[in-house]
């Protein structure tokens, strides 16, 4: 018999870069979600911050299109961890990012790639004192609406 959540840990979820080139699948939830307004995510994204969702390496995998991604080694953080940032060579999506710290097994999915409706919510925000001024906080918890279990 199937636990009542086990579902919902089991969903593949699909994503993809803007051109299309770059296709994946994640399995399960994520392990924690996180708006990042470093500088160097905000440069990555050309926004006001970067939308990150982590999952164990095992549950991401690239299924079209993984020789279509480039990685840019970002050593310049503001954690002191260098990133690999991988981006459609094609249309410049970045899609994935990995943490280069010792015996970290996870890959981080930019949230505006996932195709698949999803009910997903930041569990906090990272480098707040990096935060744009027009930018007024991430709503961590909507009103009315139940925090997912991450």
């Amino acid at each position: 018999m199937m636990a009542p959540n086990a579902s919902s840990k089991t969903a593949i979820r699909h994503g993809s870069c803007l051109c299309g080139k770059v296709r994946y699948q994640v399995t399960g939830e994520p392990l924690t979600f996180f708006v990042c307004h470093c500088g160097n995510c905000k440069k990555a994204t050309g926004s006001a911050f970067m939308t990150n969702t982590f999952f164990l390496e095992k549950n991401v995998r690239v299924f079209e299109g993984k020789d279509q991604l480039s990685c840019f080694r970002d050593t310049n953080t503001a954690s002191g961890v260098a990133l690999r940032r991988y981006f459609c060579s094609k249309c410049g999506s970045n899609v994935l990012l990995s943490s280069e710290q010792k015996d970290n097994n996870l890959t981080i999915v930019t949230f505006g790639t996932i195709d698949d409706k999803v009910a997903w919510f930041p569990r906090k925000e990272r480098f707040p004192e990096h935060m744009l001024p027009f930018v007024k906080g991430i709503n961590l918890n909507p009103k009315g609406l139940a925090r997912p279990k991450l």
